[in-house]
């Protein structure tokens, strides 16, 4: 599940933030080691394993946000996590196009303050697929 920020730096995608007017590019791939990633904690044998590289605005394409979504009972909603290969967590706050009656009906459950979560089984989601949205400011 894809929900962060992104930019592509030489021809390869990577998650990115703002660091001091910089872009701090985020990988799990042991061979970015080659192309002057450090890795973060060594050590600690973390998985998956984190690599960061500091690079100038200038050095990377467009900046934008993907977030994953899915289509369940005639509804969009965004999936905010997966869980044991067999489940996706979907999320929505309470709002004119999702009613309460709405969320309840379909089962959600509040989880904090205006925020309901539902887990489902993969095959019960009817479409899942990716929005991708450019962010113009991201430097600024």
């Amino acid at each position: 599940m894809r929900d962060n920020i992104y930019t592509v730096y030489n021809g390869k995608e990577y998650r990115v933030v703002r660091r001091n007017g910089y872009a701090r590019l985020i990988s799990n791939d042991a061979i970015d080691l080659k192309n002057g990633f450090t890795e973060r904690e060594p050590e600690a044998n973390l998985n998956p394993r984190i690599f960061f590289k500091m690079v100038s605005p200038e050095e990377v394409g467009d900046v934008y946000g993907i977030v994953t979504y899915c289509i369940y009972q005639g509804y969009e909603f965004p999936i905010t996590r997966e869980e044991s290969n067999r489940l996706y967590v979907l999320q929505s706050g309470c709002t004119i196009t999702m009613p309460l009656e709405l969320l309840n009906r379909l089962g959600f459950s509040q989880v904090e303050k205006g925020v309901f979560e539902k887990k489902i089984k993969k095959e019960e989601a009817d479409l899942v697929y990716e929005k991708k949205t450019l962010i113009t400011d991201f430097f600024d």
